[in-house]
C-alpha cells in the first residue's frame, strides 16, 4: 500500500493542464516585435481610462497634458492586476509590480493611443511579474482626448477618457 502511495504526487501533476503557449500578437510594425531569446509569458486584456489634465501649453495655448492611467488588468472576467502609474502594472494577489520603459511606438488610428513596446524591469525577485524583460502594448482602443475643450476657463479641468488594450509580458525563452 505504501508503495502505490508514493505516485499519487506524480499522477496529480500530470494531471493538471499544461500552460497553453502564447503567440504573440499579429499586426506589429517593423521594430515592434519583442527581440529574440524572449517570449510572451502572459496576456492581459486592460480596460479603465486614461486621465488628462487642462494645462496653458505656452506659446501653443492650451491642451490636455497627460496625468495617469487608471486601469483594470483582466485575465478573461478575472481582475489580475492594476495600471494606475505610468509605465507601471500591479499583481493585486501577489502585489509584485513590473516597470517599463518605452522604446517603440506604432499608430494605432485616431483617438487611439499608440501600440508600444517597452524595455521593463521587474520591482520584485517574485511573484506574477518577477522575470519579466518586455512589456507590449496592442490592440488599442480609446485613450486619446479630443483637441478641443481644453482653454483658459478651465485650467484644471480634468478629462478622463475610456481605454482598452491588451498587454503582453515577455520573459527570457523558457523562463515561463
Amino acid at each position: 500500500m505504501q508503495k502505490s502511495l508514493k505516485w499519487i504526487p506524480l499522477v496529480a501533476a500530470l494531471s493538471l493542464p499544461a500552460a497553453a503557449a502564447i503567440s504573440p500578437p499579429g499586426g506589429l510594425a517593423r521594430g515592434m516585435a519583442a527581440p529574440a531569446g524572449v517570449e510572451p509569458a502572459f496576456a492581459l486584456s486592460a480596460a479603465g481610462v486614461q486621465i488628462y489634465q487642462c494645462s496653458s501649453l505656452g506659446a501653443d495655448g492650451w491642451g490636455w497634458t497627460y496625468v495617469a492611467p487608471d486601469v483594470t488588468l483582466y485575465e478573461g472576467t478575472r481582475t489580475i492586476g492594476t495600471h494606475k502609474v505610468p509605465d507601471l502594472w500591479e499583481s493585486i494577489s501577489d502585489r509584485s509590480s513590473v516597470t517599463a520603459v518605452p522604446r517603440v511606438n506604432q499608430q494605432a488610428g485616431s483617438g487611439n493611443m499608440p501600440w508600444q513596446l517597452m524595455r521593463a524591469a521587474p520591482l520584485n525577485g517574485t511573484g506574477m511579474f518577477a522575470g519579466v524583460t518586455h512589456v507590449q502594448r496592442v490592440n488599442t482602443a480609446g485613450g486619446v482626448p479630443a483637441p478641443t475643450g481644453c482653454g483658459p476657463g478651465n485650467v484644471g479641468a480634468e478629462n478622463r477618457v475610456p481605454f482598452r488594450a491588451e498587454y503582453y509580458f515577455y520573459k527570457r525563452a523558457g523562463a515561463g
